[in-house]
């Protein structure tokens, strides 16, 4: 019984990890096209400000 358990714990866990792996490309894609986007005085303002680090941050 402990073995089938675990068996449907990992399939679990696998399918969690599979759903997490889209979310993640899917996010990346957005940010490519909307990076690909943008105009061009928005990527010169990226340029000039760039985006601080986050005061949350551990580094």
């Amino acid at each position: 019984m402990e073995i089938v358990r675990g068996i449907r714990f990992k399939k679990y866990l696998e399918e969690e990890a599979e759903r997490e792996r889209n979310k993640l490309a899917e996010s990346a894609k957005e940010l490519k096209q909307q990076t690909k986007e943008q105009t061009t005085s928005e990527k010169l303002q990226e340029k000039l400000e760039p985006l601080s680090p986050c005061p949350m941050s551990d580094d």
